[in-house]
């Protein structure tokens, strides 16, 4: 039961440190199957039609079927290249630009804060949670004997346990 607890627990706060991230990532995914499917049902008249240079194109190109021009993102229904001149027949994906947003300025708040951190949380982090064991069982006089050369070689691992065995 404790063990289901301790790890409850962490998983608790791994979701609060990773959930808009988490967010985010399932949020993107959601957004571009939505657009795949717009593009497949929108007619070649409502698409948009832009014009770049195989450099431009090169540089706003973010993945095989998305466009990243003057901040705004497009999802590309086909290219067509004509004298050196690329024609991306495109949409404007305005729900990705807000997911973009939202994500550009929860990094930018989390990164201007410069508070110091509290006083309380370093001296909690500070603590020893396992006092250390001072006494030392007899396998560590017997490696001594044997090789002088690496007393304290095995002594963390056959520290003596200072409670009682359990009772039968």
């Amino acid at each position: 039961m404790k063990k289901l607890f301790a790890i409850a627990f962490v998983c608790l706060f791994l979701l609060h440190f990773a959930g808009v991230y988490t967010y985010f990532g399932v949020r993107l995914m959601a957004i571009r199957q939505e657009m795949k499917q717009l593009l497949k049902s929108t007619p070649d008249h409502q698409l948009e039609m832009i014009r770049l240079t195989k450099s431009e194109y090169q540089k706003s190109l973010r993945e095989e079927d998305e466009l990243e021009l003057n901040g705004r993102m497009y999802d590309i229904a086909r290219v067509e290249v004509k004298e050196g001149i690329y024609f991306v027949y495109a949409l404007h994906d305005s729900a990705e630009d807000n997911l973009l947003g939202f994500l550009d300025e929860v990094v930018k708040r989390s990164s201007s804060d410069k508070k110091p951190v509290p006083a309380q949380l370093l001296q909690f982090f500070s603590l020893d949670f396992i006092s250390p064991q001072t006494k030392i069982c007899f396998v560590r006089e017997l490696a001594e004997t044997i090789s002088p050369a690496y007393p304290m070689m095995y002594s963390a691992f056959y520290l003596s346990i200072g409670t009682p065995p359990p009772r039968g």
